[in-house]
């Protein structure tokens, strides 16, 4: 079968971790839509609630294809799995904790094709259908992403967004390929930011419909990420972000800023008793000492054949420190 413009074929990745409850109404959702020509590769990573079961004996269609895992790996490694695995150049990348209305796809790919942009995200609901969720459209110098409220109903097509999050993302195969995929070696957290950080060096162009909805059973969680191990990831992973990525006279201001903020956050965090979260950012910088040669040889290939200039990345990024934000409203609440 080959792919056409007027119907192009689309290759819808479900990465699956212990999440059997959401899988009726995700995978019922997609299989019901009025677009037809696409394929489910369900990848599931090691679930030890009968996930792989329950797919196999409910869902009887050839259009899913299921890779299992008999131990838990990174996400960043099995969505690119899933793309190796798929037949298709449209990649649709899905949270399975979604379900989306049966015209989803459809309109989906007809504003896609219709735009100019590489990757395109849509707007986020609550999983019952209520208020609209937050736009994540922009990162500091420092990696953290920054929201605003969605307030357009607007049919236009946004286009002005640096970042967005990774619960349903379309764009081109071969633009994935050519900015280097997820980095397989961020376990979890900060890979979506990373990929298209690098999207971006290649004037990758990041877009939002803001008049097409997904439905997310997290979408307005708050404050369950203050966990030891969601720190240490990310803070593992944010500082190896910044040393691949930014030019080095860049990194010559920004790390110094960077650690001075972690060590403002790490006494914080110990006034109010959470030592295993103050600890995490030390973790994080023995971590990457430990794969400093490793990251310098991605670094190099990176900076080889990137075709932006750090200057024309910044004008994109929020001037500030976001995360500042977050820590404050938790404390606020949890003080």
């Amino acid at each position: 079968m080959q792919e056409n413009m007027q119907n192009p074929l689309v290759s819808v990745i479900i990465v699956n971790y212990n999440w059997k409850k959401w899988l009726e109404k995700c995978i019922s959702s997609l299989l019901n839509q009025t677009y037809k020509d696409f394929e489910i590769i369900f990848v599931d990573n090691a679930s030890n609630d009968d996930s792989i079961e329950y797919m196999k004996n409910i869902f009887y269609d050839d259009r899913i294809k299921i890779i299992e895992s008999k131990e838990n790996s990174w996400f960043a490694w099995w969505n690119n799995l899933g793309i190796i695995n798929s037949k298709w150049d449209y990649i649709l990348l899905l949270n399975n904790d979604t379900w989306v209305k049966n015209d989803f796809l459809e309109n989906f790919i007809k504003n896609f094709n219709e735009s100019d942009l590489d990757i395109l995200w849509v707007t986020e609901k609550m999983y019952d259908w209520s208020n609209n969720g937050n736009i994540t459209n922009k990162i500091d110098f420092f990696w953290h992403p920054t929201y605003k409220k969605n307030s357009s109903n607007s049919e236009k097509v946004m286009d002005d967004l640096f970042f967005t999050c990774w619960v349903c993302i379309l764009f081109r195969k071969d633009f994935y390929i050519k900015t280097w995929w997820l980095d397989n070696d961020f376990f979890m957290y900060v890979e979506e930011v990373d990929w298209m950080w690098r999207s971006r060096l290649y004037w990758g162009k990041i877009g939002q419909l803001s008049n097409l909805f997904i439905y997310h059973a997290w979408a307005g969680s708050s404050w369950d990420w203050i966990k030891y191990r969601v720190f240490l990831w990310r803070n593992q992973n944010t500082l190896q972000m910044l040393l691949k990525n930014y030019y080095w006279y860049n990194l010559l201001w920004v790390l110094p800023i960077y650690f001075l903020q972690n060590i403002a956050e790490i006494i914080a965090f110990a006034i109010f008793g959470k030592f295993k979260i103050s600890y995490s950012y030390i973790e994080g910088w023995i971590l990457n000492l430990q794969n400093l040669k490793k990251t310098l040889k991605k670094r190099k290939e990176i900076q080889e054949k990137r075709v932006i200039s750090d200057k024309e990345i910044m004008k994109n990024m929020y001037k500030g420190f976001w995360k500042l934000n977050h820590l404050i409203n938790y404390f606020k609440k949890h003080g």
